[in-house]
């Protein structure tokens, strides 16, 4: 058996939570999943595009924000496979040479706009600190904020996060004032280092991932 049709064949056995991981690890050139968080919130953000894959990864709410242990079996299982390593004392999750030849053979049969939406999301969360990648999610699916003394400290400095992440323009002002539930005008003034003049008043939407 070539190696060509070796890697089809693993593909076609994987189920689509397990191909969704070898996506995410594979895309933007094989840079690795920055640690065990943004390996859960990842899947957790692309998972809300499609209600099927939701139910998959049967997400819950947990004290460090979604978690599914569908997806960490996914990983699990893998890295077992010889599809994902961790790389040394980081905790990167990249995909092996094997596993690359495996992502390319799933992602000729995959949507375009879910291509895209994985590669963004996974720029954008490889791009912030742990602590904001919390933020931006729980703060964008509430029902996902677990109880946790890590996650309250989160959220009492919502404020400073998110414009964090408008700073190093990971998000927009629009979606800073959703997640802030502020007006847009106040996003603006804090953002030039005024204070606010007026906060809320603003709803908060849910948009689907990768937000500019």
């Amino acid at each position: 058996m070539g190696r060509m049709e070796t890697h089809q064949r693993m593909a076609e056995a994987l189920d689509p939570v397990q191909r969704l991981v070898v996506l995410l690890a594979a895309s933007n050139g094989g840079e690795p999943i920055m640690g065990g968080t943004r390996l859960q919130n990842m899947p957790f953000l692309l998972s809300e595009l499609s209600g099927e894959m939701a139910e998959r990864c049967g997400y819950v709410a947990g004290s460090c924000g979604p978690h599914s242990e569908i997806v960490d079996e996914a990983a699990r299982r893998l890295g077992e496979a010889g599809v994902l390593r961790v790389d040394g004392a980081g905790g990167g999750i990249s995909a092996t040479p094997s596993g690359r030849r495996v992502a390319g053979e799933i992602a000729g049969g995959e949507d375009d706009d879910m291509l895209d939406a994985i590669q963004s999301c996974k720029d954008m969360l490889n791009g912030l600190p742990a602590d904001e990648v919390l933020a931006y999610v729980c703060l964008s699916y509430p029902r996902m904020a677990g109880r946790s003394a890590a996650l309250d400290r989160i959220m009492e400095n919502r404020e400073r996060h998110v414009m964090s992440m408008l700073k190093k323009e990971k998000i927009s002002a629009e979606r800073a004032s959703e997640l802030l539930g502020w007006h847009l005008e106040d996003v603006i003034r804090r953002r030039a280092g005024l204070e606010p003049r007026r906060r809320g008043g603003r709803a908060r939407r849910r948009s689907a991932p990768p937000p500019r």
